[in-house]
């Protein structure tokens, strides 16, 4: 039982810091002025491979986030923000707004 607890209070901790990271974002990120680029913040229950896929559905992935649902995709139709909501993204950000969060 007490195994149980564990990985509950580390899941839920988990949960605490993704959810912190996001709101930091949606707080110091400006929204995308140039849609060519964007990053998007994809819901954090998701796993990693359907962060990556729904990014790069969205566009070309440029950079990886620190946290695993963070992802900067290009696309050079200049829709970056719009496609990333398409395929899943919560929002999106400017790039720079979301460089403390790069790898």
């Amino acid at each position: 039982m007490a195994g149980s607890t564990s990985v509950l209070l580390a899941s839920g901790l988990s949960a605490v810091i993704a959810t912190a990271s996001a709101a930091v974002l949606v707080v110091a990120g400006a929204p995308p002025t140039d849609g060519r680029d964007a990053a998007g913040v994809f819901p954090p229950w998701w796993d990693e491979g359907d962060v990556l896929a729904a990014a790069g559905a969205a566009g070309a992935i440029r950079q990886l986030g620190g946290v695993p649902f963070i992802v900067i995709v290009h696309d050079p139709a200049g829709r970056a923000p719009e496609r990333l909501r398409q395929a899943g993204a919560l929002f999106s950000v400017a790039p720079t707004g979301a460089l403390f969060c790069g790898s």
